[in-house]
């Protein structure tokens, strides 16, 4: 998956959502507190507003007696008017008659205790408190919560707003530093990716910095070093051993063709012809290996032509097709004319050769094998056998990797289609055919294209 498509599988992905909603909780949460600790401490305010103004109308009272008093709440009222004020007065005698101020009716409340108490009139919530004056006049003063809700609803317009940006900040530099993240995990994939498919040279970017990306990093092109030699070791041991065993084997070979031609005694002939037949078979194990060696080091580009691959896989076909009758296979092949690419032609040739025998080795008799050749160039070979499990579809192109335990093969084919494969700009993969094994080989661009690594 590239580093834009970006989706929750991605581990950077879901700590950005995860910080996102971190963010969001704690902007809720704010939200919450703030409104309550503002609506505690205007409600404190308001009750100290309330004691201070039952205190100025009650040194009225001492002073100027009952009409001052009524007077002074009549002052008070003309200045809150409108269905809604913002302050409420309050005056009974001793027999709960209303004497003055804008309420109309006033709460039962306990004067001599001087009892504080919230009630609803109409749309409004008021903060009241009555008392006792001097002649057993109730006072009641009480202020409406109206500007309280008016302010929790203003800040939570404001936090809404401060929360959706702060919630949009955190998302999109959250998405930034994922998609960032995500780069660079790609990255140290693709290079194990690179290095997986053949190419040992594939090492990571080391970025400036010391996080722990760039550390890791560092472990990483240190172990493909590490393997890397341990690689090329283990493939110049082979190569040499191939080269020096090869020839006096090939010279073994020869004696014991001359000994056979010399012997009349057919037991013996037999258990030399055997002899020869195991020689081969490891002098062809042999040859596998310096092909490799030739295909790694580059050889096949000695050579490089402009040739047509479509000719080339119908000579094949042709030569296969005995073969096939022979082993009792459906093959045929469906050949695209003209389809021309730049190469060396016995490269392809061999590369075509193996999957053939590979199909042919491994179905039953019976089963069908299909060549086709395309314009990209594509070269598919498929079967309806058995098939390969998913777990060995990179397995098998790996040298002296087989499926199965067959009688013939030492597993090198598949290796070395692999390889001329690289050389050619080409990729080569397997995949489920339900039923069976169906090789691609394509340009690589196009592999990448279909999402496959």
């Amino acid at each position: 998956m590239a580093a834009g498509n970006l989706t929750l599988n991605s581990i950077a992905v879901r700590q950005a959502l995860l910080s996102t909603l971190v963010t969001l909780v704690a902007v809720v949460f704010l939200a919450i507190a703030a409104s309550f600790a503002i609506e505690r401490t205007m409600r404190a305010d308001m009750q100290q507003t309330i004691d201070t103004d039952i205190v100025g109308l009650a040194d009225i009272m001492v002073n100027g007696g009952e009409a001052e008093l009524l007077l002074r709440i009549a002052d008070r009222t003309a200045l809150v008017p409108g269905a809604t004020p913002l302050a409420y007065y309050g005056l009974t005698d001793r027999h709960g008659m209303r004497l003055g101020g804008n309420l109309q009716m006033p709460p039962n409340l306990d004067a001599s205790h001087s009892q504080a108490a919230e009630i609803r009139l109409g749309d409004d919530r008021i903060l009241l408190r009555a008392t006792r004056l001097r002649g057993g006049l109730t006072l009641v003063v009480g202020r409406s919560l109206r500007g309280v809700e008016a302010l929790q609803r203003r800040l939570q317009v404001d936090f809404l707003g401060v929360g959706i940006i702060a919630l949009l900040a955190t998302l999109v530099a959250g998405f930034a530093v994922a998609a960032r993240l995500r780069g660079r995990v790609e990255r140290l994939s693709q290079t194990f990716s690179r290095f997986e498919r053949g190419d040992l040279a594939a090492r990571s970017d080391t970025a400036s910095g010391r996080d722990e990306l760039v550390q890791l990093a560092g472990h990483v092109n240190a172990h493909l070093d590490w393997t890397a030699r341990l690689l090329s070791a283990q493939r110049e041991i082979s190569d040499n051993i191939a080269h020096e065993l090869r020839t006096p084997l090939v010279h073994l070979d020869t004696r014991l063709l001359s000994a056979i031609g010399h012997n009349s005694d057919e037991t013996v002939a037999l258990e030399l012809h055997l002899a020869r037949s195991n020689i081969r078979s490891i002098v062809s194990l042999f040859d596998a290996l310096l092909d490799l060696a030739v295909a790694e080091a580059g050889g096949i580009t000695a050579n490089i032509s402009s040739f047509d691959l479509s000719e080339t896989a119908a000579d094949l076909a042709e030569l296969y097709a005995a073969s096939a009758e022979e082993a009792g296979l459906d093959f045929k092949a469906r050949i695209t004319p003209g389809v021309t690419m730049r190469g060396e032609v016995m490269a392809m040739t061999r590369l075509v050769a193996n999957l053939l025998d590979n199909a042919f080795k491994y179905v039953p008799s019976g089963s069908k094998v299909r060549l086709i050749v395309a314009d990209g160039p594509r070269l598919v070979v498929e079967d309806n056998g058995t098939g390969i499990a998913a777990a060995d579809a990179e397995q098998i192109f790996l040298r002296f990797r087989r499926v199965a335990a067959p009688e013939t093969g030492h597993g090198l084919g598949l290796a070395l289609v692999k390889i001329i494969a690289a050389r050619h700009g080409l990729s080569a993969r397997v995949e489920d055919a339900r039923p069976g094994a169906r090789f691609i080989v394509e340009a690589q661009d196009a592999a990448t294209r279909k999402g496959v690594s």
